[in-house]
């Protein structure tokens, strides 16, 4: 397969592709594919003057621009009539003013001034229809077309593109920048042919054996995507819908009761990963602090069976308040990186306290800590230090862990009977609560 390069000069030199300069007699109809570059399609003009920020070219290439640019025009249309390809990789051109050969007169006489006019002359003027596009450049893409990405995925790290396009057909979009509808690689059919409007490939040039070889390789399977996108299937009219051919109509079933087995599976999965998210949450139990630490807590507390009587999600600092049948109890849910603390006792006790002063009555409190929360469970140590145990104690304070409210919440969903006595021992505890602390009991690891 023989590349013609106009404008495109590669990082390496293959065999295979030839530079053509845009002003060269030689044609372009002998090669197989065409890489075209606009930024640098018309580098090959001379200019000794700038006109608005542009090179003016003098007056013998003003002339021959406008003429290989019809000839060239002509070349474009009968390559893509004959079923060939066209790689564009920058359609950010660098376009140039030429001599009309027409000039204003101002002035009569001696002061009669020549003013030359000039026009602009455009790199796109040779793509067939008209391209929209913005010079911006990154590297963050994603695929829309999965058998094409099958193809290019590989050569991902080394996109760059320098363009992006707009009002695309999605059906003929085939890289979009990431997270985004803009796209940065599309195709245009032409006739027979293809133009593809693709991203260029950047790489570090000190490897030449490797990266020569993928340049070349990249190029051979733009080269090759027409076969991926355009199908040599003959597209039938809208009426022959209405006729079957022998095992159509069974074939058709066939597909249907598979995409309802499809959509059906989807539907399960969809359910599933729902219930998946639930319970993984629920590690905040041993990983967690703060709002979510205290509100699946009070999550459990309810499956356990407690009536959450106050509970503030919103709040940063404030107490539970929960009852099971004539019990009430009031809590302190923390989660440290540490131990728990005589400190966490005594925010527990001035909750007991408030209340009672409120309301005449007189809570249990509980102290229920996810302690070492940035350690793995079986890392952990003492989650209630000795020296804090006296005062607990004198307090009526139930020392209790998140691991051991999830394990009470596990036994009562298999052993609702036993919920009764449960409750109450943790209601009777003064210090640390001393059943259900083994982490690995409803835990595996």
């Amino acid at each position: 397969m023989e590349f013609g390069l106009l404008g495109y000069y590669g990082s390496y030199n293959h065999n295979n592709m030839h530079i053509i300069d845009f002003n060269d007699k030689r044609t372009l109809l002998e090669f197989d594919v065409l890489i075209i570059d606009l930024k640098r399609l018309f580098s090959c003009y001379e200019s000794y003057e700038v006109f608005n920020g542009k090179r003016l070219l003098n007056q013998r290439d003003s002339n021959k621009i406008i003429e290989d640019i019809q000839k060239r025009k002509e070349e474009i249309n009968e390559f893509l009539e004959s079923g060939k390809t066209i790689i564009v990789v920058s359609t950010n051109e660098e376009y140039v003013y030429a001599y009309t050969g027409k000039y204003d007169v101002s002035g009569t006489g001696k002061n009669a001034r020549k003013t030359d006019i000039v026009t602009d002359v455009h790199p796109k003027s040779i793509i067939p229809f008209k391209v929209k596009d913005l010079d911006l450049t990154g590297n963050k893409i994603k695929f829309c077309n999965k058998m094409i990405e099958d193809h290019l995925k590989k050569y991902s790290k080394y996109i760059e593109y320098n363009t992006i396009y707009s009002d695309i057909e999605k059906t003929n979009q085939i890289m979009n920048v990431e997270n985004s509808k803009k796209t940065v690689f599309y195709y245009e059919r032409v006739g027979n042919g293809l133009i593809v409007f693709a991203p260029n490939i950047v790489f570090d040039t000190s490897e030449k054996k490797l990266f020569s070889k993928i340049e070349r390789d990249y190029f051979l399977e733009l080269a090759n995507i027409k076969k991926y996108i355009i199908s040599d299937k003959e597209e039938l009219p809208e009426y022959a819908s209405e006729y079957y051919l022998p095992s159509e109509r069974e074939t058709i079933n066939s597909i249907q009761l598979a995409n309802d087995k499809i959509n059906k599976l989807k539907e399960s999965i969809k359910k599933d990963k729902l219930k998946l998210d639930a319970i993984q949450q629920k590690k905040v139990l041993f990983t967690g602090t703060g709002k979510s630490l205290e509100k699946n807590v009070v999550e459990m507390l309810k499956t356990i069976g407690f009536n959450i009587i106050k509970y503030n999600e919103d709040s940063v600092d404030e107490d539970i308040v929960f009852e099971y049948k004539d019990k009430l109890f009031i809590s302190e849910v923390k989660g440290v990186s540490g131990s728990a603390t005589e400190k966490h006792t005594a925010q527990t006790v001035k909750w007991k306290t408030e209340y009672y002063i409120e309301n005449d009555i007189m809570p249990k409190g509980v102290l229920i800590v996810n302690a070492f929360n940035n350690k793995k469970i079986e890392e952990r140590q003492e989650y209630f230090p000795n020296q804090m145990l006296k005062y607990a104690e004198h307090q009526e304070i139930c020392l209790i862990t998140t691991i051991q409210i999830y394990n009470i919440m596990c036994f009562i969903e298999q052993n609702p009977i036993d919920r009764d006595s449960i409750i109450q021992e943790i209601f009777d505890c003064n210090g640390i609560f001393t059943k259900f602390n083994e982490w690995n009991k409803y835990i595996s690891k």
